[in-house]
């Protein structure tokens, strides 16, 4: 090997150490989660000014979570890439319950169908959705 050879791999491995750094530090490759009921609350507010989330159906893998006001409004908070999206849940959701799992539609087509595993809850939230067509 060369003094030129070294050279080069040296200035390589600098330049593969720099862009682990960037990735890292941009937060590329990240597995976001709900980590409790606080957090999944705090991210309904924040996508929903004047929105007070009172109850939380988190999914068992911390993907999606309902969370609820005291209103009975319900917002969907779910993973979205490296972050996280919310929308508002009305007549116009789809809601399917099957077993211990909700999977809600949304109308709008970009956000898909999201499924939470919410253990034996996941009846009284489906029914809690059946409950905006009364309203």
């Amino acid at each position: 090997m060369t003094l030129n050879d070294a050279i080069q791999l040296g200035l390589s491995l600098v330049a593969v150490l720099f862009v682990a750094w960037l990735v890292r530090k941009m937060g590329l490759g990240a597995d976001p989660r709900i980590a409790d009921e606080a957090h999944a609350i705090r991210l309904a507010e924040e996508a929903e000014a004047g929105f007070r989330g009172t109850e939380v159906a988190r999914d068992r893998a911390g993907f999606a979570a309902l969370v609820r006001n005291a209103e009975g409004r319900m917002m969907l908070v779910r993973a979205h890439g490296n972050f996280f999206a919310a929308r508002p849940v009305d007549a116009n959701v789809i809601g399917r319950l099957d077993k211990d799992f909700l999977t809600l539609t949304m109308p709008e087509k970009t956000f898909g169908a999201v499924t939470l595993q919410l253990g034996k809850d996941a009846g009284m939230w489906a029914s809690r959705m059946r409950d905006f067509g009364r309203g």
